[in-house]
């Protein structure tokens, strides 16, 4: 646990390099006829086989080539998941270019600058919408030449459909020598893609990612994930973000799984028992609604198939926490878990969609420990990864071999990971980045001597596993010159019922405080349950009395300085629309912080 405890590695040996586009053209290739990918159509998922899906790559390459983009060119993609995206991203990878994401969710500001400081030469919109966030003035955007649109409209000739651009490629049976010299010339060296950061605390920065990194993302992911052909994912998750990315991109291209497109995050729940994924990637709230709707449907049943319910969910808990903890379960307990599978656990599983699947991965922020403890309750581990855009998304995983719970697991292969004196987080691995886009300082600051300095602050336990406790620029100082991290005690207070969101505050403050929202549907059911009017709910003496009991076991857990004095409930929760979450729902603490300085002064105002 010590912050001076040696270096951990996971080395990996050395094979010939092979870029991701040539590993997709084989896999085409291999797989001929088996399925690529699945879209949602009016009655049933259509499918569109490898032979196909690399036909649509190349030719979408060949377009690209008509429009003269060069290796090195920027190609921005401004849409939710859908097979455009990522056969627009696979072909530009292709030629030398770098796929760029933006998130459909960005506001105005946020496309523009994305726009202007990639330099973007092509752009792929979804709709009339996206594009009228483009406000800049056109002598800004000289760079941007053709704008691609999904929704099957143009309004100018430098515009196409869809099914326009991909013509272009469709009719240059000339250009195929061209794409085969580009793509047999791609080196590990070169820029494959690039990854906008989130930006919770200022703009976004360009991550530059080389074909040599993905690679190596991809082989470390193989050797603890393995996926196959045989698996079945679904993408859901901003394919602008690098661990969507990873898993519908990247690692479907190299090793061939098929990848059903969602609808929507919101259609995650209907498309579940249809496509019964067998590997899942998600962000703790996806796991948090997963569980909100099995709690609502298991507590209200009643009498003896309620206390079955329970017994299972008991007995599958305590069976995980023992082989977990490298203990052996016995034969008595194992005896009863396979029982209360067959009677209880596999219907459950069943019946949401879960009942074969083999790894479920999350990341982005630590999952809460009532959530895990969940999950093994119904026969399923979540296994925690950590990474960051800057090395490829991930460098640590829980493994169905190694998972320890409440850690991001053990460095992945290739990757070694120590712990600075301060507690800050240091990564070397060939997934490291190759810098920020135009931004050489920060680049300077971030690499140093080939490790990545993370930003983050945890340790590594004796058995080498990695715990995150924190963000070193979101420590605060108390006026007393204490050094809190907030990262675990905000985990700690969204474990309180009712509790969605919780930021701490308290920087240059004689004591620490939380700004908290409710989740709206427990809201309602309090009112309901205690006759309180759903309009003053968050303002009642009952639910503030609730949250303070949940507060006050929160304090008995952690020391003096680091208590919760004071609290508020927010009128509204957060919100990407609102700017207080990113697109992967991770809190942006500034601005929730300016944007509720009115409550932040209604706390402190005795206190001056």
């Amino acid at each position: 646990m010590s912050s001076q405890a040696q270096p951990v590695t996971h080395t990996k040996a050395e094979k010939a390099f092979k870029s991701i586009p040539k590993a997709f053209t084989e896999t085409a290739e291999r797989l001929a006829e088996k399925p690529a990918y699945f879209v949602r159509g009016e009655a049933t998922w259509e499918v569109t086989s490898w032979s196909e899906y690399g036909q649509q790559v190349r030719n979408a390459a060949k377009a690209l080539l008509a429009l003269d983009v060069k290796p090195g060119d920027v190609v921005c993609i401004l849409s939710y998941n859908r097979p455009e995206w990522t056969i627009l991203d696979v072909a530009a990878m292709m030629i030398g270019a770098i796929p760029t994401g933006i998130y459909w969710t960005s506001a105005a500001p946020e496309i523009n600058y994305i726009l202007r400081h990639s330099q973007g030469r092509i752009l792929l919109a979804e709709n009339k919408c996206q594009l009228k966030g483009i406000t800049e003035p056109a002598e800004n955007m000289r760079h941007l030449r053709k704008i691609i649109r999904l929704d099957g409209r143009v309004e100018n000739p430098d515009q196409y459909t869809w099914a326009s651009f991909m013509s272009l490629g469709e009719n240059s049976p000339g250009l195929e020598a061209e794409l085969d010299q580009r793509l047999n010339e791609i080196k590990a060296s070169d820029i494959a893609l690039q990854i906008y950061t989130s930006g919770t605390t200022g703009l976004p920065k360009a991550v530059q990612i080389s074909h040599g990194a993905i690679r190596a993302e991809s082989d470390a992911l193989n050797h603890a994930v393995g996926p196959t052909p045989a698996d079945r994912y679904i993408s859901y998750l901003p394919m602008a973000h690098i661990a969507e990315q990873c898993a519908t991109i990247i690692q479907a291209c190299d090793t061939g799984y098929p990848v059903y497109y969602a609808k929507s995050v919101t259609s995650l729940g209907e498309h579940l028992p249809e496509v019964r994924p067998t590997v899942t990637f998600g962000v703790p709230r996806i796991f948090e609604k997963i569980h909100e709707k099995i709690e609502k449907q298991l507590n209200q049943e009643k009498g003896f198939k309620g206390k079955l319910i329970q017994w299972a969910l008991k007995t599958s808990s305590q069976w995980h926490s023992a082989t977990l903890s490298g203990k052996s379960a016995g034969l008595v307990l194992t005896t009863k878990k396979k029982i209360a599978n067959r009677l209880v656990l596999d219907k459950i599983k069943s019946k949401i969609g879960l009942d074969q699947m083999r790894m479920l991965v999350s990341g982005g922020a630590p999952v809460s420990r009532r959530i895990l403890d969940a999950f093994t309750g119904l026969d399923l581990v979540i296994r925690e990864v950590y990474g960051q855009s800057e090395n490829c998304g991930g460098a640590t995983i829980n493994t169905v071999e190694a998972t320890r719970l409440g850690s991001v697991g053990k460095p992945m292969e290739g990757v070694t990971i120590k712990v600075a004196a301060d507690g800050e987080i240091l990564c070397k691995a060939d997934t490291n980045f190759s810098g920020y886009a135009h931004d050489p300082a920060a680049t300077d600051e971030t690499l140093r001597n080939g490790w990545l300095y993370s930003g983050d602050i945890g340790y590594l336990d004796k058995d080498g596993y990695v715990f995150i406790t924190g963000r070193k620029k979101e420590i605060i100082i108390t006026s007393g010159g204490k050094n809190i991290s907030p990262t675990l005690l905000e985990h700690d207070l969204m474990e309180i019922p009712l509790v969605e969101y919780a930021v701490v505050a308290g920087n240059n403050q004689t004591f620490l405080s939380a700004l908290l929202t409710i989740e709206s549907q427990m809201a309602q059911r309090f009112a309901t349950e205690n006759n309180i009017n759903p309009e003053d709910v968050l303002k009642s003496d009952q639910l503030r009395s609730v949250v303070q009991a949940g507060i006050n076991k929160v304090n008995a857990r952690h020391s003096r300085v680091e208590r919760i004095r004071k609290f508020e409930i927010l009128p509204t929760g957060f919100s990407i629309d609102t700017g207080e979450l990113t697109s992967t729902l991770k809190i942006k603490r500034a601005k929730v912080l300016s944007n509720h300085t009115d409550a932040l002064d209604n706390i402190y105002k005795h206190d001056a």
